[in-house]
């Protein structure tokens, strides 16, 4: 039980007097323990315990080793979201291991938090962390410059892509050219794209060429990019597939989605979705309009996040985890600038077939 000695708070000398040593001594048990002996560092903390010692102030252990012991992870959306999206999950789990490998902690910091509470408990201005991941973080927010001037290691997953950061991502736009033409090779001529946000802006609606023309996210425009690539060969138009803007990737976005698509004189019998969370939510919706998949509408995917295999969904596999831990690895690399482009798998189900004739 801890002993209670009075209200004030409880220092790292007091634990240096109570068990007769010098309070540097103490310090080492903390953030060098390999310089004591296991019988007096467990000595140490036994008598911290009882006194109700918590440890050393993270700002001074950090004055005293050089590393605060924690990584950054930073990501546009609010914290919530972080925990529901499959991708994100996955991308967090190879991080966590990696961390975990390294005896090192991590701190979630969301971009929309802090721009709306620059006073945050957690913030980019006074999380102690030894270096940031930026995940998906879009290239005009404002957390992209305050990382940059923490001047502590940063790595760049998916995007933006910043001179002399290292980068970890996939080739979003070949990716997206071979979904485009895996349904072109099935015969398919009308296609309908369902893309995610181009602009922090929640706008829904058709992705008009204005929109088109100023894309903020590199990962969105590269795979619009890929698709319409693909259809140009097949002398497909652009300004003819129609593309509807969702703000969330969601099951519950699709859904909505692809009724716009849908209503339309000339129905696609191809829909290219950006994720598979929202290619799902579509999935919903043209059953429940009494179509059936894929006689009457193909559904293309992207992420093969695990709910891709029980939606019978074809998409395009990308290594979420493995994302993860390269960039914990290009964090403590003393190699610069390394760029890491993961390979990604073509993956067909049952979502996709022939087109109608």
């Amino acid at each position: 039980m801890t002993r209670q000695y009075d209200r004030r708070k409880v220092t790292l000398k007091d634990v240096a007097a109570q068990v007769g040593v010098s309070h540097t001594t103490v310090s080492n048990a903390y953030i060098r323990p390999g310089q004591l002996s296991a019988a007096l560092r467990e000595k140490i903390l036994a008598a911290a315990q009882e006194l109700g010692y918590t440890g050393p102030d993270p700002a001074a252990k950090q004055l005293a080793t050089g590393r605060a012991g924690a990584l950054g992870f930073l990501f546009s959306e609010d914290l919530p979201y972080a925990f529901t999206d499959p991708a994100i999950l996955s991308v967090l789990n190879g991080v966590a291991r990696s961390c975990d490998d390294l005896e090192t902690d991590l701190a979630l910091i969301s971009a929309g938090s802090n721009l709306r509470n620059r006073a945050a408990p957690v913030s980019l201005g006074n999380a102690a962390v030894d270096g940031y991941i930026l995940y998906s973080v879009a290239p005009d927010s404002r957390c992209v410059l305050m990382a940059q001037q923490r001047n502590v290691p940063l790595v760049v997953v998916d995007q933006p892509r910043l001179d002399g950061v290292p980068y970890v991502g996939i080739d979003d736009r070949g990716s997206a050219y071979r979904a485009a033409k895996t349904l072109l090779d099935l015969g398919h001529r009308h296609f309908g794209i369902l893309s995610l946000k181009t602009a922090h802006d929640g706008y829904f609606g058709p992705l008009t060429a204005k929109r088109r023309a100023n894309i903020a996210h590199s990962t969105i425009a590269m795979r619009l990019e890929g698709y319409l690539l693909a259809l140009r060969e097949a002398k497909i138009a652009p300004e003819d597939v129609p593309a509807w803007e969702i703000p969330i990737n969601s099951e519950d976005m699709g859904a909505e989605g692809v009724r716009h698509l849908l209503n339309r004189a000339q129905r696609p019998t191809a829909i290219l979705a950006m994720s598979d969370r929202v290619a799902i939510g579509a999935m919903q919706t043209i059953r429940a309009l009494g179509l059936n998949i894929p006689q009457d509408v193909s559904i293309f995917g992207f992420d093969d996040i695990p709910a891709a295999e029980g939606a019978d969904l074809s998409t395009i596999r990308q290594p979420h985890e493995r994302k993860g831990t390269e960039a914990v690895r290009l964090l403590g690399a003393a190699s610069g600038s390394e760029n890491v482009i993961l390979d990604t798998e073509l993956v067909l189900r049952g979502s996709i077939g022939p087109a109608a004739t």
